[in-house]
């Protein structure tokens, strides 16, 4: 066991401790406003490259990097909530969006601390593992702070800023992938399995800009509810929901996957044109889909990898 990854753990600890003690309810506004279901979706392309790193190579997993990874990876998003939210305020406030920011009684500055607290964190866990990861995670963060801040705010153009998103989790795979090709990983990663990965995605995310379109239309914010209007944009996303889904079996040539891909996809399109929308069944049916995909990937790795 390598002790120096004992210290972000410890640092963790001691910052979160010391947080609680000087800011009363921070911690706790932040667990209830951390976005833990997207959270969560950006763990998965980590595992998946993981997971095609060790069938590739042949060697055995890592558990304490994987961990450690894990950590940067989920803190690097934590930075990305704050970041973006604190960009958006005014945009929140259009869409009378509940956020971390908005909806608690702590400071601007409080937030920025909290957020520098937690990209401190994801490159401490990153260094931890070696130089190759650690250059990836802060190339994460570079998508991250062009994508929400100003001056550049890439998340105003349409496709760019859905573009961005699938190529972030597409850079958390890599980073998982690193842990068994630290030399080269951008260039040996499969690239099924990263077409697996984006196109998906790139097809699915729309929704996420749903509950912000009052914000983007007032902000200028181009995506596919503002460009095309609220009633048209919900159709071509769901539409668009559902050929990610059917996508899947196309990319993997694997057309028994349509037993799932079909009923999930036509789940998702119904849902995502039902009112009040409900951007928390989007997840979980996409959970459904990973938990499924799990239980062929690992007996048939070749699936993804070949």
């Amino acid at each position: 066991m390598n002790y120096y990854s004992l210290l972000p753990i410890a640092s963790t600890i001691i910052g979160l401790l010391f947080i609680r003690k000087k800011t009363p309810g921070m911690i706790k506004s932040w667990l209830i406003e951390s976005r833990p279901l997207i959270a969560i979706h950006y763990l998965f392309p980590t595992l998946l490259g993981i997971f095609i790193g060790h069938h590739i190579f042949q060697e055995p997993t890592n558990y304490i990097d994987s961990f450690l990874l894990l950590c940067s990876v989920f803190f690097s998003f934590q930075t990305s909530v704050i970041t973006n939210d604190i960009h958006d305020i005014r945009t929140d406030q259009f869409s009378k969006k509940k956020t971390l920011i908005n909806s608690n009684p702590f400071t601007i500055k409080q937030y920025n601390n909290l957020n520098i607290f937690f990209f401190v964190l994801s490159l401490m866990f990153a260094l931890t593992i070696n130089y190759r990861v650690f250059l990836i995670v802060i190339l994460g963060h570079v998508i991250h702070l062009l994508y929400s801040s100003r001056p550049f705010r890439l998340k105003r153009f349409f496709p760019l800023s859905i573009l961005m998103l699938s190529f972030g989790a597409l850079l958390t795979a890599i980073a998982g992938f690193s842990l068994f090709d630290a030399s080269k990983p951008f260039l040996s990663f499969p690239l099924k399995a990263a077409l697996f990965i984006v196109i998906p995605l790139f097809l699915g995310l729309n929704f996420r800009d749903l509950a912000d379109y009052l914000g983007d239309k007032k902000t200028d914010v181009a995506t596919l509810f503002t460009i095309f209007g609220l009633k048209k944009g919900r159709f071509i996303n769901a539409i668009l929901l559902l050929l990610s889904y059917l996508s899947i079996p196309i990319i993997l040539r694997l057309p028994l996957l349509f037993i799932a891909a079909i009923p999930l996809g036509a789940a998702s399109f119904y849902l995502s044109l039902k009112e009040p929308f409900r951007e928390k069944y989007i997840f979980y049916l996409y959970f459904i889909l990973v938990v499924i995909f799990t239980a062929i990937f690992i007996p048939n790795p070749q699936i993804i990898t070949g």
